[in-house]
C-alpha cells in the first residue's frame, strides 16, 4: 500500500478568530519589519534654538554643529527673523564607496516672527562650537514705559 502525505495548513484548521491583541501585534510586526530609514526620517525640521526675552531685547541660541561661520546666513527684514546654513556633501577619496550615508547635506532653515521692533544697527552675532548667538536689542519705542499717574 502506498502512502500518500497530505500537506494541511493549521490555522485552516482553526475556528476561533485571532484576538484583537494578535491582530494589532501582527500589523505592528509588519510595519516595523518592512521599516526601512530614508533620508527623511534623519533630517530635521529646521534649527534647533533656544529664544528668551530681557528687558533689553531678545537673545537667540541656535545649534549649527558641524558648520563654520561663512556657510550660515542671518536676515533680519522687518519683524521677520531667518537663520539659514547650507552644507556640501563631502566627496568621497578616489576609489573608494559608500557603505552608510545618514547626515543630511543641503539647506537648513528657520524664521520666526520677532514679537517688537529690533534695532537693526545693534544686533550682534556670535558663533562659537556650533553655537550662535544672536543678541536682538528692543528698539526704545517698543520697550516698555511706565505710566504716572496723576491724581486731580
Amino acid at each position: 500500500m502506498d502512502a500518500i502525505i497530505v500537506r494541511r495548513d493549521p490555522h485552516a484548521l482553526s475556528t476561533t478568530e485571532p484576538s484583537l491583541f494578535e491582530e494589532i501585534d501582527r500589523w505592528a510586526r509588519d510595519v516595523w519589519d518592512t521599516w526601512t530609514p530614508t533620508l527623511h526620517s534623519y533630517r530635521r525640521i529646521g534649527i534647533p534654538m533656544d529664544v528668551y526675552e530681557t528687558k533689553d531685547g531678545m537673545v537667540l541660541k541656535a545649534e549649527l554643529p558641524g558648520f563654520h561661520k561663512e556657510e550660515i546666513d542671518i536676515i533680519l527684514e522687518n519683524d521677520m527673523l531667518t537663520l539659514k546654513a547650507v552644507s556640501k556633501k563631502e566627496e568621497l577619496p578616489e576609489g573608494s564607496s559608500s557603505y552608510l550615508c545618514e547626515r543630511y547635506y543641503g539647506e537648513y532653515s528657520r524664521s520666526m516672527t520677532l514679537p517688537f521692533p529690533v534695532q537693526t544697527e545693534k544686533v550682534s552675532a556670535t558663533f562659537e562650537n556650533g553655537l550662535l548667538e544672536l543678541s536682538l536689542p528692543r528698539c526704545e519705542e517698543a520697550k516698555p514705559k511706565h505710566i504716572e499717574i496723576k491724581v486731580k
